[in-house]
This record gives structure tokens, sequence and C-alpha cells, in this order.
């Protein structure tokens, strides 16, 4: 049990370490308190990065439905950046754990806080469109 601990205390200060919010590890705790091994653990962090992901699409597609044509293609065109600038981030961020067990841990939950904060920012401009 203490090595599970500290397996899961080291995965949250690996993902402090690369500048990533308190909220994810805080999410990762909530939902994947009965992930005892490294195993376990990585797969829940995808898990939670999966759901996140479905409701960046699901916010992406209301944005569209607000937009014009010539708008919906720049918004293609933001969020394709967006996705490879995501990509290549959580890729440096977790470099240091690369080849290791914690490395889908810390590289997913660095593409889950960056797809999470996308997905609120997503919304708020679809906030602002219609409260015009």
């Amino acid at each position: 049990m203490f090595i599970m601990s500290h397996i899961k205390n080291v995965g949250c200060l690996a993902l402090l370490s690369t500048g990533l919010f308190f909220s994810v590890q805080a999410s990762a705790a909530d939902t994947c308190d009965k992930a005892y091994t490294q195993t376990d653990i990585n797969k829940c962090i995808a898990a939670e990065l999966a759901v996140e992901d479905k409701k960046l699409n699901q916010s992406y597609r209301d944005f569209q439905r607000l937009l014009n044509s010539s708008e919906k293609k720049q918004l293609k065109t933001v969020q394709l950046a967006w996705i490879d600038f995501r990509d290549k981030a959580c890729q440096f961020s977790a470099q240091s754990v690369r080849g290791g067990s914690a490395y889908p841990m810390v590289l997913n939950g660095c593409l889950t806080t960056y797809t999470q904060q996308r997905r609120v920012q997503l919304d708020a401009d679809i906030k602002n469109i219609r409260n015009k």
C-alpha cells in the first residue's frame, strides 16, 4: 500500500514539476482512488483523457454550429494548430519519465489538463457569441 501511495505521489510530483495544474492530480485522485498498480493508474488517467476529449469534441461541434463558413474554416485551422501544440507540449513535459512506467500517466495527465482548458475556453467563446 505504501509503495502504491508513493508511486501516486511521485506521479503527482512529476505532473507538478512539468508546470501543470493541481486540479488534474486532484481529479485523478478522485476517480483513480482504487488504482493501485501503475498499469491501473495509467489506464485510469487514459480513461479521464477520453472523457475530456469527448467533452471537447462536443464543445467544438457546438461552437461550429454558431459560425459561418469562413469562421468554421478559421476555427478548424486554430483547433488543428492547438492539437499540435498540446501534443508537442505534453511530450516535452513528460520527457523526464520517457521510457518509464509512469510515462503514460504523466503524458495523459498533461493532455487531459490542456484538453480540459481548451474545452473551457471554447465554452466561454460559445457563451460570448450567444450573449451578443
